[in-house]
């Protein structure tokens, strides 16, 4: 007869007497209760209420949107990351569960704490779903908690990174901290409501741990099974035309955007995070292998300054007498400016310019008639791959 199995109880009691606390979780673990265990209602908001009176009312409607996004998000957040949870508890991972209390604690707190500045400080305490775009509505009501719940029946690596990458990487890798950004450079340069710039200062600092330990989750299972890396690539490559359709779309109701804000700058803000996420994920793929003999970085940059030479010359030939001009690019994006007064405007990502030849990307802006849109219309177009295509951001509406 054979003897049975011990029971998963068994299992967790004798778990618990071992705990690695030189561990990625622990580490975590320990830093979030040194640091994060902050109340939100012990924050003053006093003067917060008195400087929100003193901004103008688009100022006050921009904030207000953002506010609202941030708590709707990290409200989708705080409901959805049980399941992860519940796979970690499955497997037996002790140490991530104890991290994990303190992941749901603290995505709580921040739901709490942008739910107290809408109250009490934006006075706004009603429906305001009105702010969420299709973007942000698709990203956090629809893919977030898809991604989340199939855990439930599917807890494999494959679906487990799906989960992660949507909600590490992007929800808070990428979109928090581009609304971060939009944040700070909103309020610090007037140093206006300290007390939410304290508590979105704590809250950041959590989600910082937050994307640590999701960087260390992917690159353990990344590590576990090749396959992993390619559904990784694939959520990736779907995320981003989201990621920038909620950004782009923050701005549209905008025209001039208060606070020296700028749509370009806030894009390419968000593509450098998305492109940081990226890295430290390859990084983590290729750790331990040997190191390239030759840095490719240079022939590869000279390729794309070549395919945007020939890209901005087939715009002026298609503008006629329009001006175009092409900003410095910060390494991830390219701006090409339409018109003297620079109203409109391309951003074309580097990984276009890197996978794509010039004939693949001028193909494509005339497929969206982007020379018509640029010259008719004062927008901010987005040329970025998805899927292995070009695709752009925000999509033609017709004539």
């Amino acid at each position: 007869m054979s003897t049975a199995a011990p029971d998963s109880r068994a299992r967790a009691a004798a778990r618990a007497t071992t705990l690695q606390h030189d561990s990625v979780p622990m580490r975590l673990y320990h830093e979030a209760k040194r640091l994060g265990t902050w109340d939100p209602r012990n924050i003053d908001l006093r003067a917060d209420a008195q400087d929100w009176t003193r901004f103008s009312v688009v100022e006050r409607d921009v904030l207000l949107r953002l506010t609202v996004l941030f708590q709707a998000a990290e409200e989708s957040m705080t409901r959805d990351v049980l399941p992860l949870i519940m796979t970690v508890v499955r497997e037996d991972r002790l140490e991530e569960e104890l991290f994990l209390t303190t992941f749901l604690s603290e995505e709580a707190r921040h739901t709490e704490f942008f739910r107290r500045v809408l109250d009490e400080v934006c006075r706004q305490s009603g429906d305001l779903q009105r702010y969420q775009t299709p973007s942000f509505r698709r990203l956090f009501a629809e893919r977030l908690p898809a991604a989340m719940a199939a855990l439930l029946t599917d807890p494999s690596p494959l679906a487990q990174a799906r989960a992660l990458v949507t909600y590490t990487l992007v929800g808070e890798g990428v979109l928090g901290e581009a609304g971060y950004h939009v944040y700070t450079t909103a309020l610090e340069g007037r140093r206006a409501m300290p007390g939410f710039r304290e508590g979105l200062r704590r809250a950041q600092q959590d989600e910082d741990r937050h994307m640590a330990y999701g960087l260390f989750l992917l690159s353990r299972l990344v590590g576990a099974d090749p396959k992993v890396w390619d559904a990784v690539s694939r959520c990736m490559d779907e995320l981003l035309p989201l990621t920038l359709g909620v950004v782009s779309e923050f701005f549209e109701p905008y025209t001039p955007m208060p606070f020296g804000l700028r749509l370009e700058d806030t894009v390419q803000y968000a593509i450098a995070r998305f492109s940081s996420r990226w890295a430290d994920l390859e990084e983590a793929r290729e750790r331990g292998s040997p190191a390239p003999t030759a840095d490719p970085a240079g022939p590869a940059r000279r390729v794309a300054d070549e395919t945007v030479r020939d890209v901005v010359a087939w715009m002026s030939r298609e503008l006629d007498s329009t001006p175009v001009g092409m900003q410095g690019d910060s390494g991830t994006v390219y701006t090409l400016r339409v018109g003297d007064s620079s109203t409109s405007a391309l951003l074309i990502t580097r990984e276009v310019l890197d996978y794509h030849s010039a004939a693949d990307v001028i193909g494509a802006l005339r497929t969206h008639a982007v020379p018509r849109r640029l010259r008719e219309r004062r927008v901010r177009l987005t040329c970025l791959r998805a899927g292995g295509k070009i695709i752009v951001q925000p999509p033609d509406e017709g004539p």
